[in-house]
């Protein structure tokens, strides 16, 4: 379904964007070729297998990235939000996209093809160094992720999510710091590479220890220290 149009210039989540830096002009050319679309919960923005015909940058909402294995699972990779670009990757490298984005959330995305994207990183090395630095964060990410799968049990491996949770979309509450993103017992599982079941059983142990609160999906941390020593990360 297609929104009235936002604008670069005005846009609240440009400021967080690999596009913070760009001129009015880019910030017009940008404007005259996209396009503005709000998504459901859990709508298909693109499909693993699919050609790239562009970059969409995220306005607001949250957006999971999977890959299916070879029993048709999902293994979550990599979760993006406002402010965030996706399917930029791809699009560099001149291959179909390595994976599937969905929307987790009520989400509204904006679209512009290729030759603009190209001709916005050739006219504004800024912008190229910013999307530099997006690549390089998104690769320590996955080995971190990798080396997290290899090394760490489960229990580690949630009590770590948590935390990353935390950083991003941690908000204070009344006792604790609630995290501000919902998701399944099911995406949490495949987010660290082990079952719903598993998960379910996890989040009870870590309730029951005091270490969360949990209500529905909304999850509280309560004892960070507690949590970084289940982790095995340091103070």
């Amino acid at each position: 379904m297609k929104n009235s149009p936002l604008h670069c210039q005005t846009c609240a989540s440009r400021g967080t964007s690999v596009f913070c830096d760009v001129t009015e002009e880019h910030a017009r050319e940008i404007d005259r070729s996209k396009t503005t679309n709000s998504y459901k919960p859990y709508q298909v923005i693109f499909y693993e297998g699919n050609e790239p015909f562009g970059v969409f940058c995220v306005n607001s909402g949250k957006v999971k990235i999977y890959k299916m294995d070879t029993n048709g699972h999902q293994q979550i990779v990599r979760l993006s939000g406002a402010g965030d670009i996706i399917g930029y990757r791809s699009l560099l490298s001149n291959e179909p996209y390595h994976a599937t984005a969905e929307t987790l959330e009520e989400a509204t995305i904006c679209f512009f093809d290729k030759k603009t994207f190209f001709h916005v990183l050739e006219t504004h090395p800024t912008t190229a160094f910013h999307v530099m630095g997006l690549l390089a964060r998104d690769l320590r990410h996955a080995e971190q992720q990798m080396a997290s799968i290899a090394h760490k049990n489960v229990r580690e491996r949630l009590a770590e999510l948590l935390l990353v949770f935390r950083v991003k979309y941690g908000e204070k509450a009344k006792k604790g710091i609630r995290l501000n993103i919902s998701l399944s017992r099911e995406e949490l599982a495949e987010l660290i590479g082990t079952t719903q079941e598993s998960v379910i059983r996890l989040i009870s142990e870590f309730k029951q220890d005091g270490l969360i609160d949990v209500q529905g999906r909304e999850i509280t941390l309560l004892d960070l220290p507690r949590l970084l020593s289940t982790a095995n990360l340091p103070e």
